[in-house]
């Protein structure tokens, strides 16, 4: 498949493939509100204490007080399409529990005493359960039925139509014994098997169960027919998991080291029974193989109520790929699970592991992460190529100025630089890339990383497990001892982390980290609030560097455009004529997926310590001032970086305002000399010296930009998008 599906092009395969044939029924929240038993705010609390208890939602309407026990059992009545008629029930909900089935049927309004009564004769003359003489006079359905038995015997009805079964809970029972019992196995775990029945007071059949299985049995209950169909449907996959596999492009990935080995025979039985090539496998494959050619960062697979969504997420944006059904997630779960050695059994706390594939040629490494969610287990994978990875500084999108600013300060002996910028801005491949420019034989690089996400030749790199005691802090002291030149930490986290990177750029080595602030600047201020005195924070850093990824226009589909005014604003660009900023966008073609980008390319905010900055940073001056000094020495805003790379065609002005947030006071002017940004109250373009065009050319004092004449001189000031007289360098007459 060249492109990811359209949303939803699985669903009429679903409804029909995969319906159980039931009519759909309102569900009895909606009843309620319908009815205007119950308030909207009075259902969400309900809710969300029913998410909490996992009791039956009508149950803990009744407990809060918010509704009447007949009244919930009319609500209940009419979900199941029974005619609505007057009752009278005991107050509490537990009242009905070990109740004859009779008197349950009656008290909820689904029979009458005469259909009890003639059923009963039935049953005598048959020798047959009194349900299954109800449902043979055709006075209930088995659905009717089930949810009586439900009540009755105070254990869970469940629907099978979005019921996760787990292949190795199939994997106990043979579909054979599943018939001859009528159960179908949905879940398993070190002590206890759980299974739907038609008929829960089948005891032969539950002994037989556990004998089978050697674990105690949980039965749930569903109508005998559900039970039937979801049998056939289960223990066969193989057939509608085909013409899910002929919607999806094939490819080759083949699982690289020994723990496929080592539990690919039980997988195979475990998830499927049919076929050369078993179709979980092949399906799985599948989705990994088209996010690898998608070049997808993560893969998520997102468990639905009714169906399992797969996503990717392509250069930074989530897009939805695939739409299965309900019945494929337990064997998808599990086959994942296995691939990545986690604990098949664990469903109910978080896992993590590691998958490394070989795709079409390419070997991948897989971080996969699994979270209990309402509706089952989400796993989100993590794709790690290192091929594909810009791992050196002339390819991560620096330009030359700031290239040149960046080798200035991690070519020194020591000191500290930092990465800044929120998660998923490439802060880890510019250390990466900065570690791979100044590593040689002659120094000795230590890295400590939570994971490692990329194997670095001629590099001593340690992965961070806190699980067992190996944190940032004790590694780094360990560090220490191991007479490095040059410390890698992934993040520093916490006030005793940065501490003792600080003191370890002090004491003759080279620390490069990272920190979650939005600019270079704030870096410092960051450091402050972590308990770190301004004097060392003076004395050892080197510099900062902050960082945003932007999307790359498609080279297939791009074509110039002139931004609008109202673009022009809002990146707040004052004074800057829209004819003179040449840009681009994609239109979208079959090479970008139909979204006019593909690849990302960094922007950059260097900001280099020089002695002006250390001065400012031990007399704990502001923001503000710091961020003057740095314009002085030649930072550039994100901005203007971003500024550079529209220009030249590589991004566009709605990817930098969808990434790059703009505050008030970063608003800034063009320079009408050499069209370098100026802070917005600047005087002095900092790149060429000229004055600012933000100031009056008569008298040179501070003009709004609205003004059309100055309050100080009377000289008329002209429109801001019309050209000034030429600039007079500062100090000249």
């Amino acid at each position: 498949m060249n492109g990811p599906s359209k949303p939803g092009r699985f669903t009429a395969f679903l409804s029909k493939e995969f319906s159980l044939g039931l009519e759909k029924k309102k569900r009895l929240g909606e009843i309620l509100l319908d009815e205007k038993l119950i308030t909207r705010e009075q259902l969400t609390l309900g809710i969300e204490k029913q998410q909490i208890s996992k009791k039956k939602l009508g149950e803990i309407l009744s407990e809060l007080g918010f509704i009447r026990e007949e009244n919930l059992l009319k609500a209940l009545s009419s979900q199941l399409e029974n005619p609505v008629r007057e009752v009278h029930l005991p107050a509490s909900s537990s009242a009905l529990k070990g109740h004859k089935l009779g008197e349950i049927l009656i008290k909820a309004n689904l029979i009458t005493r005469g259909e009890l009564n003639k059923a009963i004769e039935e049953q005598k003359k048959a020798n047959t359960r009194l349900g299954e003489a109800l449902c043979a006079l055709g006075v209930i359905t088995e659905e009717k039925l089930a949810w009586a038995l439900s009540v009755q015997l105070g254990i869970p009805y469940i629907d099978l139509s979005t019921a996760v079964v787990e292949p190795e809970a199939l994997d106990m029972l043979t579909e054979r014994f599943a018939l001859k019992n009528l159960a179908l196995p949905l879940g398993v775990d070190k002590r206890t098997i759980t299974v739907a029945m038609g008929d829960p007071l089948d005891f032969g059949a539950i002994n037989d169960i556990s004998f089978a299985s050697g674990r105690e049995v949980r039965p749930t209950v569903a109508p005998l027919k559900e039970v039937k169909s979801a049998i056939r449907r289960f223990y066969h996959l193989g057939q509608p998991l085909q013409k899910i596999l002929g919607e999806i492009q094939g490819g080759s990935l083949e699982v690289i080291g020994e723990q496929e080995n080592s539990v690919e025979e039980d997988g195979v039985e475990e998830v499927v029974r049919k076929g050369e090539s078993p179709p979980i496998i092949r399906l799985v494959n599948s989705i990994m193989i088209h996010a690898a050619r998608n070049q997808a960062s993560d893969i998520h697979f997102e468990p639905r109520e009714k169906c399992v969504k797969i996503r990717e997420r392509i250069d930074g944006i989530l897009m939805e790929t695939f739409e299965f059904p309900k019945l494929v997630q337990g064997a998808v779960t599990s086959r994942i699970k296995i691939m990545a050695r986690m604990d098949i059994a664990e469903k109910k706390i978080p896992q993590d592991g590691r998958i490394k594939v070989r795709v079409e040629g390419r070997d991948l490494d897989l971080r996969v992460s699994t979270l209990p969610t309402h509706y089952g287990e989400k796993i989100t994978i993590r794709i790690l190529d290192a091929k594909a990875v810009k791992l050196n500084l002339e390819k991560i999108g620096l330009s030359q100025n700031d290239r040149t600013r960046v080798l200035s300060i991690i070519e020194r002996p020591q000191g500290m630089v930092l990465i800044t910028g929120p998660t998923g801005s490439g802060k880890s491949s510019t250390l990466y890339a900065m570690v791979n420019q100044i590593k040689s034989e002659a120094i000795n690089i230590i890295t400590l990383e939570d994971p490692i996400e990329y194997e670095l030749g001629g590099v001593n790199q340690v992965g961070i497990n806190e699980k067992t005691g190996l944190t940032f802090p004790f590694a780094l002291r360990s560090v220490l001892r191991q007479d490095p030149d040059v410390i890698m930490v992934g993040e520093m986290r916490d006030r005793e982390t940065a501490n003792i990177a600080i003191e370890a750029s002090l004491t003759g080595h080279l620390v490069l980290s990272t920190l979650h602030t939005n600019t270079a600047v704030a870096a410092i201020i960051r450091l402050k609030n972590l308990g770190i005195p301004s004097y060392l924070i003076a004395s050892s850093l080197n510099g900062v560097i902050a960082q945003r990824l932007l999307r790359k226009i498609c080279q297939h589909c791009k074509q110039a455009y002139t931004p609008t005014l109202e673009e022009i604003t809002k990146m707040k660009l004052q004074g800057r004529d829209p004819a003179s900023l040449a840009s681009f966008k994609g239109a979208g073609c079959t090479r970008c997926n139909r979204t006019g980008y593909r690849g990302r390319v960094g922007v950059f905010e260097v900001l280099t310590v020089d002695a002006s900055i250390r001065e400012l940073i031990a007399k704990d001056a502001t923001e503000a001032a710091i961020l003057r000094a740095a314009m002085d020495g030649g930072m550039r805003y994100l901005l203007e970086d971003g500024l550079e790379k529209i220009t030249q065609g590589i991004t566009s002005i709605e990817e930098l305002l969808r990434v790059v947030y703009i505050r008030d006071e970063d608003s800034s002017l063009a320079c009408p000399k050499c069209g370098g940004t100026i802070l917005k109250d600047g005087r002095i373009c900092p790149h060429c010296g000229s004055l600012s065009e933000n100031n009056c050319p008569g008298c040179g004092g501070p003009r709004d930009m609205k003004w059309q004449f100055c309050p100080f001189c009377g000289m008329g000031c002209p429109s801001p998008l019309v050209a000034l007289p030429a600039a007079v360098p500062f100090g000249q007459p």
